[in-house]
């Protein structure tokens, strides 16, 4: 899905000032995602985009942040992913006639074609995700996300299936210490003067500010220093 995104977005942009010249349509694109959306990108890290997802054959997993995939939603015309996913004009286009209709074709061969024409449809929507009931997204419910169907509702994300699984915020002392004594990979956000453990890299569910990996000084400060003050941390005893 992200290819198709990066793609069209490129387009667009191509189309708006009339050159397909990669560096003008990335620094294009990173003026108006600042000014119109409020979102910083440099130009070198679009362009990177645009080889990754545009210019290479094979199939490129890299995830692209929430937030920049909504701003590129609305700069498509979309109000959010959900509607990118349910409303593409892909899922829109029909097969030519000519190859349902032929002449001279029997009936047998007409119902085999548009059988074949109206699998291979089917199928193409399903493997870009354009089928409304299939659960393309992910929602943060309190300390984990939960599998969901693209509505475009608060704290919701494209589904990550590693994300899903294995980030989880942290919510009490001895998950944290037990945690950190096995070695395991702890990440923090603080915000508004309180301090919240992840046990996944990525991005905070409800602000999308990056997560920072736990240090032994940020572990001392935080936790073994603060474990009286439970709210300000975000832990239960």
């Amino acid at each position: 899905m992200s290819k198709e995104l990066v793609t069209l977005v490129f387009k667009k942009a191509e189309i708006e000032i009339g050159s397909s010249v990669k560096t003008r349509m990335a620094q294009y694109l990173a003026d108006i995602l600042l000014d119109d959306y409020k979102y910083p990108i440099s130009e070198r890290t679009l362009r990177d985009y645009y080889t990754a997802f545009v210019e290479k054959e094979e199939a490129n997993n890299e995830e692209l942040k929430p937030q920049l995939i909504t701003c590129f939603c609305n700069y498509l015309g979309y109000d959010n992913y959900a509607s990118f996913v349910t409303e593409h004009p892909f899922e829109k286009k029909e097969l030519p006639s000519k190859r349902v209709v032929e002449v001279g074709a029997d009936s047998k061969n007409k119902n085999r074609i548009i059988l074949f024409s109206s699998a291979l449809a089917f199928t193409g929507l399903s493997y870009f995700g354009f089928v409304k009931e299939e659960e393309n997204c992910m929602v943060w419910k309190e300390n984990h996300y939960e599998r969901t169907a693209c509505t475009g509702a608060s704290l919701e994300s494209p589904l990550k299936e590693l994300i899903l699984e294995e980030f989880r915020k942290i919510e009490n002392f001895d998950s944290l210490v037990d945690r950190k004594t096995k070695g395991k990979e702890l990440w923090y956000d603080k915000s508004n003067g309180k301090v919240e453990f992840f046990t996944y890299h990525g991005y905070h569910p409800e602000n999308n500010k990056p997560l920072k990996s736990v240090t032994d000084h940020i572990y001392q400060t935080y936790v073994l220093d603060k474990r009286k003050d439970a709210e300000q941390i975000g832990l239960k005893d």
